[in-house]
């Protein structure tokens, strides 16, 4: 190998664990000039961009996505998304629950997001009339706060009422 081939690689290495450091800390690139988003997808796609929060001595537990369909009596019931079929299909809901956790999505995403999981709740449920979305995580206390008694609480990221069209919304009929 030559000494040129050797120094970008160690360069390459060197801009990789800079990345890691970086991802680490918790430093979001994307907005970091025009080469951002494409140091943000990198770390993405390489696991360099990991808070590494899974070693802090006070790791709560993963987001939650609650969703509870509503009838015309009023009567609520709650709901899940994962199909149960295969694993597989039931960590890939996991991860649209993980993106929609994610601290870089919006509130346009989310709101996308919550009406498409409506719209297959209302497929799958005919009597629902509503459907309210919440995604959140329980914050879990220390352990010298659960030695004093302290609870785990939710604390809502995202919550959202997305409504059934009716039949004359739906066929383009009056407002």
């Amino acid at each position: 190998m030559t000494l040129r081939r050797r120094l970008l690689l160690l360069a390459a290495v060197a801009a990789h664990l800079v990345l890691v450091v970086l991802g680490g800390l918790g430093i979001c690139l994307w907005s970091a000039g025009p080469l951002g988003p494409l140091l943000t997808y990198y770390g993405a796609l390489t696991g360099a961009d990991n808070g590494y929060g899974f070693y802090a001595p006070s790791v709560g537990d993963p987001p939650t996505l609650t969703l509870t369909l509503v009838d015309d009596a009023g009567r609520t019931s709650p709901a899940r998304l994962t199909p149960g079929i295969t694993r597989e299909a039931d960590i890939r809901v996991e991860d649209l629950i993980e993106v929609f956790h994610d601290r870089r999505s919006d509130d346009a995403v989310r709101a996308r997001l919550a009406a498409s999981w409506a719209a297959n709740l209302f497929a799958r449920h005919p009597e629902a009339r509503s459907v309210t979305v919440d995604m959140g995580f329980h914050r879990v206390p220390s352990l010298a706060g659960a030695a004093r008694g302290a609870r785990a609480r939710w604390r809502s990221v995202y919550r959202a009422r997305v409504v059934r069209p009716s039949p004359a919304d739906a066929a383009g009929g009056a407002p």
